[in-house]
């Protein structure tokens, strides 16, 4: 039945009704509070309809259920936006740069820490953080011969926000 419904949910979704897959979803929850699928599913649900208050009950369950490796790197850039986005931007920022670390090549993950970054007041340091992930995301010759240059400049940034000095 469980697996059901994850399925339905699924299909919701991808049909485009949310309302319907999010009520569907958080019924789950409820029927299930020690499954970590079914957590996530919730989370992401509210988070489609723009409830992130509502999501963050659920991704913190999920979190305390263990998030699947291989589930754990999209889980973390949803967690950490849902974090930042009710105002909870140090949280925000500890999870994704420990989801950094964990997920080194992952773009995204470094994206989405620079807007949490930024959110906390961390300026020069998102801007390092997005040019990181511009850098790691770009097709390989999608800065041509500056590619060289903006990772100069990416470091310099990131010296600058350690040291609290404005770039050159």
């Amino acid at each position: 039945m469980k697996e059901d419904e994850l399925a339905a949910i699924a299909s919701l979704k991808a049909a485009g009704n949310h309302t319907a897959a999010h009520a569907r979803a958080t019924d789950l929850a409820r029927a299930w509070p020690g499954d970590v699928r079914v957590q996530m599913a919730a989370a992401y649900a509210c988070d489609r309809l723009g409830l992130e208050r509502d999501a963050i009950a659920y991704y913190e369950r999920a979190w305390e259920l263990g998030v699947p490796t291989d589930e754990r790197a999209g889980f973390l850039v949803g967690f950490g936006s849902t974090l930042r986005n009710v105002g909870r931007t140090d949280e925000a920022v500890a999870r994704l740069a420990e989801a950094s670390v964990e997920f080194p090549n992952d773009a995204a993950l470094r994206a989405f820490l620079a807007l949490a970054l930024h959110s906390a007041g961390h300026g020069t340091l998102a801007l390092a953080t997005m040019l990181e992930a511009a850098l790691a995301a770009a097709r390989p010759d999608g800065f041509g011969p500056y590619r060289r240059a903006l990772a100069e400049y990416q470091a310099e940034l990131v010296t600058a926000a350690i040291g609290d000095q404005p770039p050159q």
